[in-house]
């Protein structure tokens, strides 16, 4: 059996898919699973992507402009062509929903009777959905509706996401296997509350509820208490500039600090350094830096539009509404918890965070995708 993952691009910059794909990739070749990666290559060799540790594994056809998306088309199906083998041999899960390279792989599968795992990641979310609604309104009329409709299977990364499927009226066989996680060897211990320090680590995109959080900050107890905030990420869309103008609209330069994006070991120790990690975003299906943050024993704060209810279930912060007051509220707890309670918390969050195994991924999708070439 062969799969071939398909994803438009794996550009650091866009966030946890192009993480979590390649990783995919790896751990399937742990398991044994002959796997490949199509996906685009920028023309500016500067521009940092991850790929799977075997070169081999990779292929690549060159990035289009936003005009000359749809000629993505042709490479793609050039490059499935080769890969493809038998078709009672070979699995297509394509990432992602809307784009170009998704509806060229769902026609190419379609064409030549290829079965194809789909996962949204997040795109099929009710504020994914109304973001963009008239655009996406129209490429559901024109493609989109028929490409999920001929799926063979999705791959669901939360019982949330799955419930967005359903709600959508997809019959289709769905897997829920979560992200694995790609620990460091020796994690930074956390400094816990003496740190007084809050961590935003995510895209700044419009869709994490920056802005929100900003608000909240200014209204919480958080600033007079000598409490900081930092926010990490790649910028997405120029919203970076829409960040820096609230903050200096609601006076907060002396306590929010936006340090651009920071990964690799300093990622792992800014995430140690911190009492709470923060993202209060309006749709997640999975949420990477939750994870992480988590796995370091770093207690959350998000909010109920994300697939996290254990956080909340096990003690290891607040899964909350997306509501202004319950952020603020929120806020205002977490600076004022007991130290041991926050131990509590924190060993809480360790056990949910490590339990993210790639090998349990591998070996739940293998299954999966060999009852669908049976």
């Amino acid at each position: 059996m062969r799969v071939i993952q398909t994803i438009a691009s794996t550009r650091i910059e866009y966030g946890g898919t192009s993480r979590s794909v390649p990783q995919l990739c790896d751990a399937l070749l742990r398991h044994g699973v002959d796997t490949h990666l199509v996906t685009t290559k920028p023309t500016d060799s500067s521009i940092p992507c991850n790929f799977p540790e075997d070169v081999t594994r990779f292929h690549t056809t060159p990035e289009r402009t936003i005009i000359r998306q749809w000629g993505l088309a042709k490479g793609f199906e050039k490059v499935l062509l080769r890969l493809a083998v038998p078709q009672n041999q070979t699995v297509i899960h394509d990432h992602a929903v809307w784009l170009p390279t998704n509806h060229a792989v769902a026609t190419f599968a379609r064409r030549h009777a290829i079965p194809r795992v789909v996962s949204p990641r997040g795109m099929l979310g009710e504020w994914a959905l109304a973001n963009g609604k008239w655009k996406k309104r129209i490429a559901w009329w024109l493609y989109q509706h028929r490409d999920l409709l001929t799926a063979t299977a999705f791959h669901a990364t939360s019982e949330m996401e799955a419930k967005e499927i359903r709600r959508l009226g997809f019959q289709q066989p769905i897997i829920v296997a979560a992200n694995g996680l790609e620990l460091p060897e020796n994690l930074p211990t956390p400094r816990g509350l003496d740190s007084k320090q809050f961590l935003f680590l995510s895209r700044l995109h419009r869709k994490k509820g920056l802005l929100e959080l900003l608000d909240a900050w200014h209204e919480s107890s958080a600033t007079a208490r000598g409490w900081k905030l930092k926010i990490a990420g790649p910028d997405e869309g120029g919203f970076r500039s829409t960040i820096e103008r609230r903050v200096d609209e609601l006076k907060l330069t002396q306590s929010v600090t936006l340090c651009g994006e920071i990964s690799g070991r300093a990622k792992w120790e800014l995430i140690a350094d911190s009492a709470y990690f923060i993202l209060p975003s309006f749709n997640e299906n999975f949420g990477i830096a939750i994870a992480e943050s988590l796995a370091c024993g770093v207690p959350v704060i998000t909010t109920k539009n994300t697939p996290w209810q254990s956080i909340d279930t096990d003690r290891a912060g607040w899964w909350i509404e997306h509501e202004h007051t319950e952020l603020v509220n929120a806020m205002n707890e977490a600076i004022n918890l007991p130290s041991d309670t926050w131990k509590e918390f924190s060993t809480a969050a360790a056990s949910i965070g490590r339990s993210f195994r790639w090998s349990d991924v591998s070996k739940s999708l293998t299954r999966f995708y060999s009852q669908l070439t049976s």
